[in-house]
Parts: structure tokens; sequence; C-alpha cells
């Protein structure tokens, strides 16, 4: 019992002079340091922003890097009202944006930024008012920038301040952290974000740094992984250029060795450089209320008529289902199309055509017959198959399904069997209700140029994790089609462009097929078409390029397609083109 007690009151020794040696360190060896800073009260948690990943072109070229700029900082515990006043004043901000986004934070105790990319007469401003502003400060932080702006917006994406319901599901982030809007910086956003650090410094009772507090062991700062796109961004400056007289376009070019976006432009487009920085409300107005819909991707999210270039699904669903062959006639070519009380119209008079001549010729009395005679399920259970009324799963957060207009579709919207045949001689051309995007199209096309096998489309290359580079794994789709059939329709689209409506898509030194279309618009004029593939001895890109209200296809898009194709070249093979022809 003796040694019990003996043993409890050494160990309660060894504990109570444990305490009072860190007592006496506390007050003794750190007394001063500890007193003073308590007296001011003033020990401050710094969070260091960590730098996004950067992003590359295929080739290595910069697309969106991180730079450092300046942003005004406060801490939302210690600011009060009157702070607040001050801030809105010398910064020209309205009161209640910064006050509602401090009241949000209110207990938050590290600084949260208010303004990014301010430029230096702020700073200035601020500094020259800081006995003011103890709470308030200017800080250096990495910045997005988008070397290219306009020319990769709708790939890239954009930045802006995390939402309070983000913050809530995730609390990785912070209040002043930027996020990925859309595009790539939406799509991997996982990937690119960094993970902020933090440092400890002491303040004075102003508010402003004194120094570290080394005792305190910073936290590290993660950067974001950087990562390479399928992109050329040669080839998308090229295209930007391509359509820079043309309002509201979209053009796509993708690799068919692999399904990669070698370049994609929708316009109009907008520089997500300026929406990093202090946007004045009547230029985001401007943005926001574009009839053009500058943030809207129409390579993707737009949906339209396809027009002739629907013809080919048509003939294939014909060969396919053995209701048509490659020297199946009808009815000869009148440029007019009696059915019932309507009549139904071709843009010339082609007389008697077989399936090859009625695709590249682009004949629509043809087609109006082969869609009667096919009817609407065999039709549609086709462009299903292709993909057509579905997301192409292309890495982007911006995609519409389109619409194919099915025998359940038309019952609901008419009522059972209420809708009119007509509907089937439109979609024979298809015109009416089918709406495609030109990403769809383009797999469509690409399904054809590899006899049914093709890669779903991507941006992503690879992503570099530090110690390796870890690539992007292609997926390839296969279409159940007879390769004969596939055989017939490659022959119709390379006589579209060596002697029918694409031939203004021609480059003499390359193989190309293709097919024009014009995509009827009840609103004004006329969207232009061309999709197709060039190169040989087998094709290595599929372009596809969609003109709104601007008439024709083969007399607009077909020669935008032309400039691509050899712009194409040019880059990658230039030996292979004669520079004297259609100089760039």
């Amino acid at each position: 019992m003796e040694n019990r007690l003996r043993v409890l009151i050494t160990i309660g020794t060894i504990f109570f002079l444990l305490i009072i040696g860190r007592l006496v360190q506390f007050q003794i060896v750190f007394g001063d340091r500890y007193f003073r800073l308590a007296e001011l009260n003033r020990i401050r948690r710094v969070i260091v922003p960590a730098p996004r990943g950067q992003i590359f072109d295929r080739n290595g070229i910069l697309l969106a890097s991180t730079r450092p700029a300046f942003a005004i900082s406060v801490i939302p515990a210690e600011t009060d009202s009157a702070t607040i006043a001050k801030l809105a004043m010398l910064i020209n901000t309205p009161f209640s944006e910064i006050w509602q986004k401090v009241e949000r934070n209110r207990f938050f105790t590290l600084p949260i930024k208010i303004k990014h990319n301010i430029p230096l007469d702020l700073v200035a401003k601020i500094e020259e008012n800081s006995n003011e502003l103890s709470s308030v400060s200017v800080e250096v932080e990495p910045l997005r920038y988008y070397p290219l702006a306009e020319t990769t917006c709708h790939i890239l994406g954009y930045l802006s301040e995390i939402r309070e319901d983000e913050l809530k599901k995730d609390s990785t982030y912070n209040p002043s952290n930027l996020i990925g809007r859309a595009g790539i910086e939406a799509q991997y956003e996982k990937y690119l974000r960094g993970y902020d650090g933090m440092k400890f410094i002491e303040v004075d009772s102003r508010g402003k740094e004194v120094g570290p507090i080394y005792e305190k062991k910073p936290v590290a700062v993660k950067a974001g992984k950087d990562l390479f796109l399928t992109i050329d961004a040669n080839l998308q400056r090229r295209c930007y250029q391509i359509l820079q007289d043309y309002p509201k376009a979209a053009i796509i070019g993708i690799d068919l060795s692999d399904g990669g976006i070698i370049c994609l432009v929708s316009k109009p487009s907008f520089d997500p450089n300026i929406l990093l920085g202090p946007l004045p409300p009547a230029e985001w107005n401007k943005l926001t209320s574009d009839r053009g819909r500058p943030f809207f991707n129409r390579a993707t999210m737009s949906g339209y008529p396809p027009g002739s270039t629907f013809k080919p699904l048509i003939a294939l669903t014909g060969l396919e289902s053995g209701i048509l062959t490659k020297n199946s006639y009808f009815q000869p070519c009148s440029g007019k199309f009696l059915f019932g009380n309507r009549v139904f119209r071709c843009w010339t008079t082609h007389g008697q055509l077989n399936l090859i001549s009625a695709i590249s010729q682009s004949c629509n009395i043809y087609f109006y017959q082969a869609g009667l005679k096919l009817g609407l399920d065999l039709i549609t259970q086709t462009a299903l198959k292709f993909g057509f009324g579905n997301l192409t799963g292309i890495d982007l957060p911006e995609e519409s399904k389109g619409l194919v207009p099915t025998r359940k579709y038309l019952d609901q919207r008419y009522g059972k069997n209420r809708w009119s045949k007509g509907t089937l001689l439109n979609l024979g051309i298809g015109q009416g209700e089918i709406l495609v995007t030109p990403l769809q199209l383009a797999c469509f096309y690409a399904a054809i140029a590899g006899n049914g096998t093709y890669f779903r489309p991507h941006l992503l290359k690879a992503i570099d994790e530090g110690n390796r580079i870890k690539d992007f794994e292609e997926q390839e789709l296969h279409i159940a089609v007879q390769e004969k059939n596939f055989a017939i329709i490659k022959e119709a689209l390379f006589y579209a462009v060596e002697q029918g409506t694409g031939k203004a898509a021609k480059v003499e030194e390359v193989v190309i097929a293709g097919k024009t279309g014009t995509a009827q618009n009840p609103f004004g004029e006329d969207h232009a078409w061309f999709v197709g593939y060039a190169g040989n001895p087998t094709p290595k890109i599929l372009v596809s390029i969609i003109v709104e209200n601007a008439g024709k296809g083969g007399a607009v898009a077909a020669p935008l397609a032309r400039q691509l194709v050899r712009a194409y070249f040019q880059f990658k093979e230039p030996e292979s083109l004669s520079p004297v022809i259609d100089s760039l």
C-alpha cells in the first residue's frame, strides 16, 4: 500500500513540475513576446492563395496561366459599417456590394477578397488611408490570365467567385476562391484548383504587418495540376479569323485518329480576362443582354435543322433496310413535288437521279420521296443509333441533346397520329422538328469516315501529375452498319465536293468529302452548313461549320471549310500543299 502511494506521489510530483515548467516557459522565456501580442490582440492568420494549374495546347503553347495581381481583402469579423463606407468610397464600389459579402462571412476571422485585379491607383488609395482601414489589406494573388482571350473562351470557360451554396458543399474552399464556371475550367475544376496554404503574422494596432511568427508552422500551398488539351492554338487562331465576318457561327475541327478536338470556335465570343477584375455594371449588362448570347457555345449547345447534311442519314437508312440501293430512282426532279394540296420544292431542276447523284447534287425531290418510302420509325431509329437526340459525351459541361422527332414525340405534341405527313417530307431533307448540334453532325460524319468506328470527341489530352504525365484514354465507338453501305455514302460525299454543291470546299492537293446544307429559318435568312472530312490516303480531319443567317451552305460554309482544311495541312503537313495556291 505504501509503495503504491509512493508511486502516485512521484507521478503527481512529476506532472506538477511539468506544468510549472511550461508556465515558466510561457511567462519568463516567451513572456514579453506573448504579452505584447496579446496586448495588441494581433496574431493574424493569412491565407496564401494556391496558383491554379496551367492549361496548354497539344504543342505546349500556353492557353491559360496565372500572373501576379493586387486584390483587396477584409477580415469580416473585424470590419464595421464605417470601414465599409470608407472603403466603398475609395474604390468606387456600392456600399451594399461590400456589406453583403462581409455579412455573409461575418464570423470569418481570415481575410477574404472583395476585389480582384485592382489597378495601382487603388492600391495607393488604400495605403494612404490605412489608418482608417485596420481590417483592410492589399494582397498579391495569382490571377488567371488567358493569352488568346476571345479566341478560346468557349473551350476554356471562365472563373468567378465561389457562391455561398458551393462553400457549404465543399469546406476545402474559402470565400475568396475563384472557381471554374464553364468550359475546361469547370469540367476539370478538381484538377486545376489548388489548395491554399496559410501563414501566421504579427500585426500592429493598425492591422499592419510587423513580421512572421516563426513559432507557428505555416501550411504549405498545393498548386493545381497542369492540363494539356487536344487543341492546336495556331489552328484555333486561324478558325477565329475565318469567322471574323460572321457574328453568329460555329466551327469545329476533329482529329479523326483519336477524336481530339483540334479547334472549336463559337461566335459571338467574350474576353474571359475582363471577368476577373472590377467590371462596371454597364459592361456586364452589355454582355448578358447581348441578343447574340456570347456565353452560349453554339458548337455544342445550339440546335439547328441539319438541312441537306442529313440526307446521307436518310440514304443509310434506306441502304441498311434494303429499301434503297445506290441505283434507286424515284420520280424525276422537276423542281417541285406535289403532295396532297401542298407543293414541296427543290432548289433547282435535276431530272432523273440515282442515290449517289441525289446526295452530291442535294436534290430535295429525291429525298422527299425517299422519306415517304422509308417512314418515320426507320429514319428516327437510325438517327438515334448515330447519337442524334443524345449527348456526344464531350468533356464540356455545356452540351445539348438536340431533338429527334420520334413518333412518341410527335404524338405528344400534336396528338396521336394527328401530325401531318408533311412532317415526314421535311424530315427527309433535314428540316422541320429535327434539331442537331454542330458537334453531333461532326460525330455522324466521323462515323461515316471510319466505316462506323470513331472516337468520342474530347478536349483533354493529358494531366501533369508532377512525377508523371497521365494521358487521356480515348473511347472508341462502333456503329453497326455494313461497310459496303458506308462506301456508297462516302462515294456520294466525294462527288458532292468534287462536282456537286460542295465544290467551294475543294482543295486541289487534298481529298475532301462532305455535304453542304441550308437550314430553313422562319425568323430570318437561312443558316449555312458544311460538314465533311479531308485527308489522303485516309481522312485525318473532320470539319463541321454552321453560319447563322448567312444563306446557302455551298456559297458560305463550304468556302470556310476550304480555308480551315488548307490551314490544317499547312500547320500539320506543310510539304503537302503548294504555297502558291489560295495563299492564306
